[in-house]
């Protein structure tokens, strides 16, 4: 059997030094990533080493909250922006034990509710142990350090027209280290959202906090695009590592603009930054009509979660209707004050 043993304080403090050798390591891995979710999140991060006879098989993590009286571990959790973590081992990993000792470990703690999302799990061996799946998609775009061109010509015709309509409108694209840029970046995605009804995910102070830690470390591409005066029309803030982009954080542009095609400008500029560096995979965190342009390959994720109790069960299903609505009720409000500026604007 596996177990799932609880790091030093000594060995956390180490954490990244301890995972560099596993292959199935990812970006929110990274102990700078797992502290901002702490501090983001209010959760409280645990580490443990998987052991099996008495050696270690790699190291799990995750983020324990509380919702009421329910004692929650997400690895991750939706609305954490976070696309994997779960278990970071090599290939002498054996799921089905894993999957045990966690279960095992959720009982222990009095965890009300596991949620897990790691492409090393096997659907069969989930659903065995009670774990009920979320599928959603994603588009994963392919880049090409060796021949940028090559990674164009995969772009959809539109798209590619649309980057040289930009281009000859006099737009240009800087990564910005001015937090500043994080403001910006918050109203454009507000006004964008506002726009289908919807608002914010999460406040300006979580993109704040990602900004601070992530970029001295050289872990995001923040990007801004200007306008032939200098006016900022468009913003995202791309996390990455080694190997992966990552869709941005928060992305958004002032919709006055979209005729100078400022969006797939941002993009396309994200993508050649990430292969000048050799970074191999663009992970754009979901699909859609606008991110299909970008030559992706559409692949399936599934989200997992396991519950302890039925009251648990319940508060989840009450818990993200009222986040739902929350979420539209701010939009339409966001929506409203923005069309009685824009009557102000006009003279109305």
């Amino acid at each position: 059997m596996y177990e799932l043993e609880p790091l030093s304080d000594e060995d956390t403090r180490n954490w990244d030094r301890l995972i560099e050798p596993y292959e199935r390591r990812a970006f929110f891995h990274r102990k700078v990533w797992l502290d901002f979710l702490a501090a983001s999140r209010n959760a409280r991060i645990r580490y443990w080493s998987i052991r099996s006879s008495g050696r270690t098989i790699g190291f799990f993590v995750g983020g324990i909250i509380r919702k009421g009286p329910f004692r929650i571990l997400g690895s991750p959790l939706r609305g954490w922006g976070t696309n994997v973590l779960g278990p970071v081992v090599n290939t002498d990993f054996d799921p089905p034990r894993f999957i045990a000792a966690l279960d095992h470990t959720a009982r222990q703690e009095g965890i009300s509710m596991v949620e897990i999302e790691s492409a090393l799990l096997p659907e069969a061996h989930l659903d065995e142990l009670g774990y009920n799946p979320v599928r959603s998609k994603t588009l994963i775009v392919e880049l090409s350090p060796q021949d940028p061109d090559v990674m164009f010509r995969r772009i959809h015709r539109t798209a590619r027209y649309q980057i040289g309509r930009a281009k000859r409108n006099g737009l240009t694209v800087e990564d910005c280290n001015d937090i500043g840029i994080v403001r910006e970046s918050y109203d454009q995605w507000t006004e964008v959202l506002a726009r289908k009804g919807l608002s914010p995910y999460y406040p300006e102070r979580w993109v704040r906090l990602a900004f601070e830690k992530l970029k001295p470390l050289d872990l995001l591409f923040a990007l801004c695009v200007r306008d032939p005066n200098g006016k900022p029309i468009a913003t995202g803030l791309f996390p990455h590592d080694d190997k992966t982009l990552y869709y941005s954080l928060c992305t958004g542009s002032r919709i006055a603009s979209w005729h100078l095609f400022p969006n797939d400008l941002l993009h396309w500029t994200a993508m050649e930054m990430a292969a000048r560096r050799g970074l191999r995979v663009y992970n754009m965190c979901g699909y859609g009509h606008f991110r299909t342009q970008f030559g992706g390959e559409l692949q399936e994720t599934v989200r997992w979660h396991k519950f302890y109790n039925r009251s648990a069960r319940v508060a989840r299903s009450s818990y993200e209707r009222l986040y739902d609505m929350r979420i539209h009720l701010r939009g339409w409000w966001n929506g409203k004050i923005a069309r009685v500026g824009h009557r102000e604007e006009a003279g109305e």
